[in-house]
C-alpha cells in the first residue's frame, strides 16, 4: 500500500491533529484507516446521545449525579432523569475518600463530557 502525505490530503499534520487532541498519532492514523478520515473519532452514536442528545457525562453534570448512577437508572428504568421516590440523595458529594469528584478522578478518565461522534463524518448516515 502506498504511503499517502497525510498534510497533503488532510490540510494538517498528524503529529499537530494528535497533539491537539492529545492523542498519539498512531490513534490519528487509526481514525483513517477504520473510518476515512482522522476527525471521526467513533462509528456511531452512544445510546445516550441517540435518545436525549447528551453524552452520559453532561446529563450527570445536569443532574449532578455519577454517570454510573446515570447508566443504571436508563437500565433499570429506561430513562436517565427517572427520580426514585425513596432518594435520598448524595448528589454533588465526593467520589472516594481522598476527596476526588468524579470529575477529576484520575481512573474516569474514559468518561468525556463532549461528544466524540461527528455526524458529517458518519460513514453509516442514510442520504
Amino acid at each position: 500500500m502506498a504511503r499517502r502525505n497525510f498534510k497533503a490530503t488532510w490540510g494538517i499534520s498528524c503529529n499537530d491533529i494528535a497533539e491537539a487532541e492529545n492523542v498519539t498519532p498512531e490513534a490519528i492514523r487509526m481514525r483513517v484507516r477504520n473510518f476515512g478520515t482522522p476527525w471521526q473519532r467513533r462509528r456511531k452514536e452512544t445510546k445516550f446521545e441517540a435518545k436525549y442528545g447528551k453524552t452520559l457525562a453532561q446529563i450527570a453534570l445536569e443532574l449532578d449525579l455519577h454517570p454510573q448512577t446515570i447508566a443504571r437508572r436508563e437500565e433499570q428504568y429506561n430513562n436517565a432523569y427517572h427520580k426514585p421516590m425513596n432518594h435520598n440523595g448524595i448528589g454533588g458529594s465526593i467520589l472516594n475518600e481522598q476527596g476526588y469528584h468524579w470529575t477529576v478522578n484520575p481512573k474516569m478518565y474514559n468518561i468525556r463530557e463532549a461528544s466524540t461522534f461527528m455526524e458529517e463524518y458518519d460513514e453509516n448516515k442514510k442520504v
